[in-house]
């Protein structure tokens, strides 16, 4: 008998937190900065997936800078 697990759920890495993750935080400790970037497809153990609203209300520690290289989808026009 051969058992099929469901793929595990990505959540955000707040603890806590069950919502959908919308951005891949890293931190580039060398260079004291804070990238986020849009959501990688894989989720990778050395980068922090975060949904909108800890993305939202993140500050980087006393020295760090933030660089935020999400793209964004331009509205559109009817």
């Amino acid at each position: 008998m051969r058992v099929i697990y469901p793929a595990p759920v990505r959540t955000c890495a707040k603890l806590r937190c069950n919502a959908e993750p919308a951005a891949t935080v890293s931190l580039l400790y060398a260079d004291r900065l804070v990238v986020i970037g849009t959501l990688i497809a894989e989720r990778d153990p050395n980068l922090l997936d975060l949904c909108d609203e800890h993305v939202a209300r993140m500050t980087p520690p006393v020295g760090w800078t933030v660089r935020d290289e999400r793209v964004s989808t331009p509205a559109l026009t009817s």
